[in-house]
């Protein structure tokens, strides 16, 4: 299944109802920022009684991310494929992404991280462009990690280079809450329950990346540091 076949389920999946897509959206979002939450504070709490839970939720995270892609691929529907390949994207991307950088086995800021970032995306598509026959599952289960990889590279190079207070940094922050009401619009526009569980998921990856800018500030702690005393 080819990139175009994604882009007319994503318009077509459903009668156009732009209330429809506005409450997937809100699904969406909240859901992913619950889970985004929740998971920070018991990570942050289990980690500081056992040493090894890091590497413990990478293996159990990686195996989830696994046995969602797999189960996709003996769905029926076109939708639940391509949801469940994006759910095992989401796993792949907590596993590789966020613990393996807990674990220090790379650097977001390190020049290689952006080269190894360039070099997959390019991959990604050229699977989409000019590799026929691609399965939906696995364009999302490598979309999704694509966009919140670039999103965070985005992020933590520039707060690296420039810092979190610079003028630089609030530029981000503010192209970032334009990408987020867009994308909300957008799916709106197109009114499917499909494009605005997309767009609400977009909306919650740039959200998450702004409340990091806010914490990297100082101005709040974020879910997984402990209230200063």
């Amino acid at each position: 299944m080819e990139l175009f076949n994604i882009l007319t389920l994503t318009v077509n999946a459903s009668e156009p109802s732009p209330a429809s897509a506005l409450l997937f959206s809100f699904y969406a979002l909240a859901t992913f920022l619950l889970i985004q939450f929740l998971g920070a504070r018991f990570f942050t709490s289990c980690n500081e009684r056992f040493s090894n839970f890091p590497l413990v939720s990478f293996i159990v995270i990686a195996t989830l991310a696994t046995a969602s892609l797999t189960v996709a691929f003996f769905l029926k529907e076109t939708t639940h494929k391509l949801f469940l390949g994006v759910v095992g994207g989401v796993f792949i991307w907590t596993s590789l992404g966020e613990i393996a950088e807990q674990l220090g086995w790379y650097k977001a800021h390190a020049r290689n991280a952006v080269w190894i970032y360039l070099v997959t995306i390019a991959s990604w598509l050229v699977m989409v462009f000019f590799i026929p026959g691609i399965p939906v599952p696995i364009l999302g289960f490598i979309g999704y990690p694509l966009v919140a990889w670039g999103t965070h590279l985005t992020r933590v190079r520039f707060i690296h280079k420039w810092g979190a207070t610079s003028f630089a940094s609030t530029l981000l922050l503010l192209v970032m809450a334009a990408i987020s009401g867009g994308v909300i619009v957008a799916g709106a526009l197109i009114g499917t329950r499909f494009s605005g569980m997309m767009a609400g998921l977009v909306f919650a990856i740039s959200s998450w990346s702004i409340m990091e800018i806010i914490w990297e500030r100082g101005m709040a702690n974020g879910p997984w540091k402990h209230t200063e005393k």
